[in-house]
């Protein structure tokens, strides 16, 4: 019922590679997750905390937003949630449909059965965010309402949490913050994962493996100041990767060979325009005009799949590939 489509962790320089496991259903289940999304979990009014994975018209949900609710805060709780999908049983998600929902048991066994796989929650699957985000519909509200009385900020996006305030709290208020959520965590069988949780000022770097202290961030975006921004590190990668996807255009790969740098490449700049960073349209300009030098025209394919030549063969001179892009020649780009 599910393909096994293992992503890349982002690792450290020297660690050795690590593997994330997702799943993609495959047809019939697919379509029937599609229209359980449509038809009733995207119809969940989500509270304000919660930012993963939720389009929300009047209020957008991004990793923007939700450091946003931390920036020039002075002391951040990092926690993060152990291996958050895997831990939310066939029988959270069956209580889930009963309870918050209010579905009949043979309904709710049904639905939890479409949601799961081998009696979890597939990490991949359209329906596993929507679940992820309701997961802790009955208790969530509650610690969120006591910690904004106290003057605390609670953010929620998937498995990371993110509690901040602008004054110095008592250590008393911090050990019942980190107990409260975690008790909160165990109610529905999940674990909190104590490498990553992090008590840290203002200022504070946390450190690496490497004995370097990187600074503190929220969903990969610097608080330091009021609004949430990437780091000077993270830029100079952004930077170094649109250079090296025009370096290898230069030296003639082909596009199957770039099309997967594009990818990584455009992501990343998509967190710098979602930040409002100047250089973000300019990188998405010149990843665009690589891409669009690459680009075969829809009348030359159809004469290379009519001649039988393999797409990944060399076309004739003229035929298949078209010249750098030119200004002079092509007028200006669509974001221009």
């Amino acid at each position: 019922m599910y393909r096994h489509v293992p992503q890349q962790k982002k690792v450290k320089p020297g660690m050795p590679p690590e593997t994330r496991d997702t799943y993609d259903a495959h047809e019939p289940l697919k379509r029937v997750q599609r229209k359980l999304v449509d038809r009733l979990l995207s119809k969940a009014v989500f509270p304000a905390y919660l930012h993963g994975g939720i389009k929300d018209r009047q209020s957008p949900r991004s990793i923007h937003s939700n450091a946003a609710v931390h920036a020039g805060s002075k002391y951040l709780v990092l926690q993060d949630i152990q291996n958050f999908y895997p831990s939310i049983s066939m029988q959270q998600v069956d209580a889930l449909f009963r309870q918050l929902f209010g579905f009949s048991t043979p309904v709710a066994t049904l639905l939890s059965s479409i949601c799961t796989r081998e009696g979890s929650t597939p990490q991949g699957a359209s329906t596993s965010g929507y679940i992820a985000n309701l997961l802790f519909w009955d208790v969530e509200p509650k610690i969120v309402e006591d910690l904004m009385g106290r003057g605390f900020q609670y953010s929620r996006f998937a498995d990371d949490i993110t509690v901040s305030c602008r004054h110095e709290p008592s250590s008393d208020e911090l050990s019942d913050i980190v107990s409260t959520i975690t008790g909160m965590l165990a109610s529905k069988g999940c674990r909190q994962k104590r490498a990553k949780l992090h008590i840290r000022v203002r200022g504070q770097g946390i450190k690496a493996d490497d004995a370097t202290f990187q600074p503190v961030t929220v969903t990969g975006l610097s608080v330091f100041n009021p609004t949430p921004g990437l780091t000077k590190s993270e830029r100079k990668c952004i930077r170094s990767a649109v250079r090296e996807l025009e370096l290898m255009s230069e030296a003639g790969s082909r596009w199957l060979d770039l099309e997967p740098v594009y990818n990584r490449a455009m992501g990343r700049v998509g967190r710098l325009i979602a930040c409002g960073h100047p250089d973000g349209k300019a990188f998405k300009g010149r990843l665009n005009a690589v891409k669009l030098s690459h680009q075969t025209p829809l009348l030359d394919r159809y004469q290379l799949a009519a001649t039988g030549v393999a797409e990944s063969a060399t076309p004739p001179v003229g035929v298949g590939l078209r010249e750098p892009y030119s200004a002079e020649r092509d007028g200006p780009l669509p974001w221009d």
